[in-house]
């Protein structure tokens, strides 16, 4: 009787602590699980998964920026983003994405550069330490000083979702 009341305690500690892990993105904590997308380092197969990617069960991109899971590249942005928003859609039906996380899911695809050529351009009207630039997805050729009279940087591809502009 003894066992078995220390194997339904430590039972009940692991269900705990990966409850905990999977609700720790919602409160702002990331606890054993690096890239904070919701799948422990321990399970994770692709620990370097951008914030706000939809994942597997093993923690990869079900829509990964660089293309299809199936290989290639995105046709189109609009490609990209319709699948996102696919998937997104089945996840809130599922009841597994809440009405917010979908939305932010979203705006994420709506902003980044995946299915394009274009990078996330950071503009600074004055160069401060620590001052908070405009993220914007353009051309490479037209983030520069001259064209838009102002600091430009280039910071490769991603999306302007988070700000990535700090100086």
């Amino acid at each position: 009787m003894t066992r078995f009341r220390i194997l339904s305690a430590w039972c009940l500690v692991i269900v705990g602590a990966l409850s905990l892990a999977a609700a720790s993105p919602a409160f702002g904590g990331c606890s054993g699980d690096g890239d904070c997308d919701g799948v422990l380092d321990a399970f994770d197969l692709c620990p370097t998964t951008p914030a706000l990617e939809l994942v597997t069960t093993s923690g990869c991109s079900l829509c990964p920026c660089a293309g299809p899971a199936a290989g290639g590249a995105w046709a189109t942005h609009t490609a990209y983003v319709n699948c996102v928003t696919a998937v997104a859609n089945q996840l809130y039906l599922a009841g597994t994405l809440t009405k917010t996380q979908k939305t932010n899911v979203l705006t994420h695809a709506q902003r980044s550069t995946c299915g394009t050529t274009n990078i996330r351009c950071c503009t600074w009207s004055k160069l401060a330490y620590g001052s908070m630039g405009s993220c914007a997805v353009m051309a490479p050729s037209n983030c520069n000083f001259t064209i838009l009279r102002k600091w430009a940087e280039n910071r490769s591809t991603g999306s302007c979702y988070y700000n990535p502009c700090t100086w």
